[in-house]
C-alpha cells in the first residue's frame, strides 16, 4: 500500500486532505504537534468526516490513518523519508517551523534512495512554492533541492472550524462541504506525475492559484467584512443580504473579466465558477463565520493577496476595481476602528500601494464604511466611481 504524509492534521488536513488520500487507498501519516489529536488518531486509526449541505448531511469514516508528534523529530523524518509523496496544510504562518522537519526527511531520502521527493502545496499563500524554495536551499545540496517537486495547489473545499460542542463529543470529528477536487501544478512534479483520485494536475497552473486567491479568497473575504459591518455571525446569513450580495457578486465579476483577458480563459466559465462559489457561501450547514473568513486583516490586504492582489491584477487588464475596493474599504473601516490610527497611513503601510485608482477608490469608500453609510450608499458610490473611471 501507498503511503502519504500530511503535514497539519486540522480543518484541511483531516476535512480534505486525509480524504482524498483514504479514498485513492494510500495509508496516510499525520504530522501534528497536537498531542490530544495524534494520540486520537493512534488510538483509532479512523476518524469521522460530516459532508455537509443546507438541509442534510452524510458521515464518512476515513481509515487507515495514524499519526506522529512533529516534536519527535526522528519519527517525524522517518515518515517524510519514506512516504510516496507529502502535503503541508499547516497555514502560512507555521510553514517556517515544519521546515526542520523536511529538512531532515530530504536529506534521509535522498541518501538512502535518491527517489525524487515531491511536496504538494495546500496553503493560501501566493507564490508558496518559491517561499518554501527559500527556506530549503540554505539547508539542502544543490544534488538534494534538484530532487525535490514544489507543487503548488488549490484548496477550493471550505471547511469551517470545529464546533467546540461537537469536539467535545468527538475531538477527531470534522465537518466540511462536498466540493472534492485538488487541482495541482503538474510542471512542479520531480520525476513523474502520479495518478491519485481527485488530484488534478493542470497546466499552466499560475490561472488556477489566481482564480482561486483573485475569486474565490477575495470574494469570501467581501462577504465576511461587509457581513460584520451588518452585524452578521455567519457567511451564510451575509451571502442572502441583497446589498452584499451585490457587492461581492460585482467584485468577482471585476476579478474574473480580469482574469479571462490575462489567462486567455473563457469568460462564461469563470461567470459560472463565480455562481457557484455564490451558492456555496450560502450552505448553512458549514457554520462558517464572518469572523473567521475576515481574520487576519493585514494579511488580507497585503500587496499579492486577495483584496489588493485582485484589485492590481484588475487594473493590469484595463478595468476598475470599484467593487473589490468596497470589500477592502471595509476591511480597512475594520482595521482602523479597532486599531486606530490614519485610514490613507494604513492602507500605505498594509497595501503597499501609495497612490492610484485602488488607493483612490478604496479611500473614497472607507469614507463611507468611516461614517456608518448604508450599503445602498455604497453601491451608489461604487457606481459613480466607475462612472467617473470610464469617461
Amino acid at each position: 500500500m501507498k503511503n502519504a504524509v500530511i503535514i497539519g492534521a486540522g480543518n484541511i488536513g483531516r476535512g480534505f486532505i486525509g480524504q482524498i488520500f483514504s479514498e485513492a487507498g494510500f495509508e496516510t501519516c499525520f504530522v501534528d504537534v497536537s498531542e490530544p489529536i495524534v494520540n486520537a488518531l493512534n488510538d483509532r486509526h479512523e476518524y469521522p468526516l460530516d459532508i455537509v449541505r443546507t438541509g442534510g448531511s452524510k458521515r464518512l469514516i476515513i481509515q487507515n490513518v495514524r499519526a506522529v508528534n512533529g516534536n519527535d523529530r526522528d519519527a517525524a523524518q522517518r515518515a517524510i523519508a519514506d512516504c510516496d509523496i507529502c502535503v503541508t496544510c499547516v497555514g502560512a504562518k507555521a510553514i517556517r517551523f515544519i521546515i526542520p522537519n523536511l529538512v531532515g526527511g530530504i536529506k534521509r531520502r535522498y541518501a538512502e534512495t535518491k527517489r525524487p521527493f515531491n511536496l504538494l502545496i495546500c496553503e493560501n499563500l501566493m507564490d508558496a512554492d518559491k517561499y518554501i524554495h527559500s527556506l530549503l536551499e540554505p539547508e539542502l545540496t544543490a544534488d538534494e533541492l534538484a530532487n525535490v517537486g514544489l507543487v503548488e495547489t488549490s484548496v477550493g473545499r471550505m471547511v469551517p472550524i470545529p464546533d467546540p460542542e461537537l469536539t467535545k463529543i468527538d475531538p477527531l470529528l470534522v465537518r466540511a462541504e462536498e466540493y472534492g477536487v485538488l487541482p495541482c501544478d503538474r510542471d512542479a512534479f520531480a520525476g513523474g506525475v502520479p495518478e491519485i483520485r481527485n488530484v488534478v494536475p493542470v497546466s499552466p497552473f499560475r490561472f488556477i492559484i489566481e482564480r482561486k486567491l483573485y475569486i474565490h479568497n477575495m470574494g469570501h473575504a467581501v462577504c465576511a467584512y461587509l457581513g460584520m459591518y451588518r452585524g452578521y455571525t455567519y457567511i451564510s446569513e451575509a451571502i442572502t443580504d441583497p446589498e452584499i450580495r451585490v457587492i461581492v457578486r460585482e467584485s468577482m465579476t471585476e476579478s474574473a473579466v480580469a482574469l479571462a483577458k490575462r489567462f486567455a480563459m473563457p469568460f462564461d466559465e469563470l461567470i459560472e465558477h463565480t455562481n457557484d462559489l455564490i451558492r456555496r457561501f450560502g450552505n448553512t450547514a458549514l457554520g462558517d463565520t464572518c469572523a473567521r473568513v475576515g481574520a487576519d486583516i493585514p494579511r488580507k490586504l497585503a500587496n499579492s493577496d486577495r483584496l489588493t492582489g485582485a484589485s492590481l491584477s484588475v487594473i493590469e487588464a484595463g478595468g476598475h476595481p470599484a467593487y473589490i475596493a468596497a470589500g477592502a474599504a471595509a476591511a480597512l473601516a475594520k482595521q482602523v476602528s479597532e486599531n486606530g490610527g490614519d485610514a490613507a497611513e494604513a492602507f500605505d503601510t498594509l497595501t503597499g500601494v501609495s497612490n492610484g485608482e485602488y488607493r483612490n477608490f478604496t479611500l473614497a469608500l472607507y469614507e463611507a464604511f468611516a461614517a456608518g453609510a448604508s450599503l445602498a450608499d455604497v453601491i451608489r458610490r461604487a457606481d459613480m466611481l466607475l462612472y467617473e473611471a470610464n469617461l
